[in-house]
């Protein structure tokens, strides 16, 4: 299972390169040193090479959260795969339309989805096309098999049932606990592999499968990134991360080398352990994968050589944490992004570095750290829960509420001067004050009743018509749950009671009242079901002083209140 929360093989480099040399020196000694052959005995020239064959690049991405009921449920595997998704279509040359998504189904459906999909490349191999195939997983496994829900596929049969696809070639990317099994029967080793150019023609032909982790290690997800760590930074890297020689393509090596470092790097101090990705490969002819072409992307954004740390780039409008740059001073670093709204964020020891990106036209843009605002940890509107966009106003952001309910006043014993009345309530409140958990409200209430007051002790009863008005200022400390929040603070109110007497009138008073500032409490639970409106449950306890010179009581509110979030 996943539990919550790299490196290039220098000697396989070394054998590479020795190898090209070899096979160059070879060539070079084989040719014969000998008189040129006669211009009528050379033979014709060779024939023009045929046009290059169009590629055709179709994929299959599978999520999964559920494992059966011994299993957590996995939080984010379905993000992970729109990540994947995403960078596909925006610089790998995907179409939606050939890119399959299956979320939470059996393991019956996803075989039968490369029966579908096998049939698909027969038909584009008639056209005589060459075919390229990814295959992603995220979800859980164990002992070797997938667990989708309830039930099971074998790695070892996923594997020979992609094989048989009869795609040119195949790239199988698997994302969950124990995922090096599928790759440990030939051999799988912790290193990058050597793979092939996927182009308008492809050069190769076989099939890679690369793994977050080897046979016995936990894949691990993190609330920090919202998301799995070898898919985070296997798109990261195919966003422009992993281009280190800055030719703005970015190969499978590159991608898989970039994601092995910062997922053994992230993982290495975790509760689970390190975790290492895989890679098992199966390949003929030569080259290197392109996974992605970052040139011409609709934005670019700029880290410039002078800054350093650990920025992360959130998208607003997909509500996902789309890369993570670990910057080195001296060198810039780009990332390629579609058209939208971003919020970048750097971590520092003591807090967080913020700043908001409107980038909804195609452009280059450059991170400026000096515009960045000092944000807390705990106010890191990007952590988490869900994003909208009232998490990222740097000003205030205001709520209209309408309420009632009921009030009750704690009087002395055989005194019922105070009814309790039935009350209404319009509220304002404003956000992010100072602080994302601070808020201020202003509410205005009033209500009223016919009541009769009995004095018993005088033998006497007073009908009169009871009304109350007030205003009221709160400080409100706030705590987001999900959909949920709960707040509370202290308040002070201005309160007006008057009492019309409709008989007789105790000492020939028409009308009895006062006006105290009484202090009191506010707590209130929340619940949001769209972002821009919200329901609550308050209740509020207010101290009265010096009534009647000499009385001390208090009373309580209960109230429902419906809010307009602007």
């Amino acid at each position: 299972m996943k539990a919550r929360g790299q490196a290039w093989s220098k000697a396989a480099v070394a054998g590479a390169a020795a190898l090209v040399l070899w096979c160059t020196a070879s060539r070079a000694q084989g040719a014969p040193d000998e008189d040129p052959v006669p211009l009528a005995d050379k033979p014709a020239p060779a024939p023009a090479p045929a046009p290059a064959a169009k590629t055709t690049k179709l994929a299959v991405l599978v999520a999964n959260h559920k494992g059966g009921d011994d299993l957590p449920v996995l939080r984010y595997a379905e993000r992970d795969a729109q990540r994947l998704s995403d960078v596909l279509q925006d610089l790998g040359g995907f179409s939606g339309d050939d890119i399959r998504f299956y979320v939470d189904e059996e393991a019956q459906d996803v075989l039968e989805a490369l029966d579908e999909l096998e049939v698909t490349i027969a038909q584009e191999k008639g056209r005589g096309h060459d075919v390229l195939v990814v295959f992603y997983y995220s979800g859980h496994a164990a002992n070797g098999v997938l667990r989708l829900g309830d039930t099971r596929l074998g790695m070892q049969e996923l594997k020979v049932r992609i094989e048989s696809l009869g795609a040119d070639m195949r790239l199988a990317f698997l994302d969950s606990c124990g995922a090096g099994a599928i790759t440990r029967e030939k051999g799988g080793t912790k290193a990058p592999p050597f793979v092939m150019t996927v182009e308008d023609n492809l050069k190769a032909r076989g099939q890679v499968i690369i793994t977050s982790s080897s046979a016995d290690e936990a894949s691990q997800e993190s609330d920090d990134i919202q998301g799995s760590f070898f898919t985070h930074y296997l798109t990261t890297g195919l966003r422009g991360a992993a281009d280190k020689n800055d030719d703005g393509t970015i190969t499978l090596g590159e991608a898989y080398q970039y994601a092995y470092h910062r997922t053994v790097t992230q993982t290495a101090q975790s509760r689970s352990g390190v975790q290492h990705p895989t890679y098992q490969y199966d390949l003929t002819g030569a080259g290197d994968v392109v996974l992605a072409k970052t040139r011409g992307a609709d934005v670019e954004l700029t880290f410039p050589q002078e800054l350093s740390g650990r920025y992360f780039v959130v998208d607003m409008d997909r509500e996902i944490f789309v890369a993570e740059i670990e910057k080195v001073a001296g060198q810039a670093q780009k990332l390629s992004l579609p058209k939208g709204e971003y919020v970048i964020k750097k971590r520092l020891d003591t807090h967080l570095l913020m700043s908001r990106l409107e980038a909804r036209n195609k452009g280059s843009f450059v991170v400026d750290e000096s515009g960045m605002k000092k944000v807390e940890f705990d106010d890191d509107y990007a952590k988490g829960t869900p994003l909208s966009d009232s998490d990222f106003e740097d000003g205030l952001g205001w709520s209209l509420g309408i309420g009632t309910g009921g009030q009750f006043v704690f009087d002395e014993p055989g005194t019922n001067m105070f009814p309790p009345i039935v009350f209404l309530t319009v509220q304002t409140r404003a956000t992010n004050v100072f602080t994302r958990h601070l808020q201020l409200q202003f509410d205005m209430g009033a209500g009223l009743r016919q009541h009769t007051w009995i004095v018993p002790e005088l033998g006497q009863q007073y009908d009169m018509i009871y009304s109350q008005v007030q205003a009221s200022q709160t400080i409100l400390f706030n705590w987001d749950l999900g959909p949920f929040t709960l707040g509370g603070g202290p308040r002070m109110t201005a309160l007006l009671v008057v009492a019309n007497y409709t008989g007789p009138k105790p000492l020939g008073q028409d009308a009895y009242f006062f006006h105290p500032f009484v202090p009191g409490l506010m707590a209130y639970a929340g619940w949001r079901p769209t972002e821009w409106f919200h329901v609550e449950a308050q209740v509020r306890g207010n101290y009265l002083y010096m009534v009647n010179d000499s009385r001390h009581l208090a009373y309580v509110e209960a109230l429902f209140v419906a809010w307009l979030d602007l």
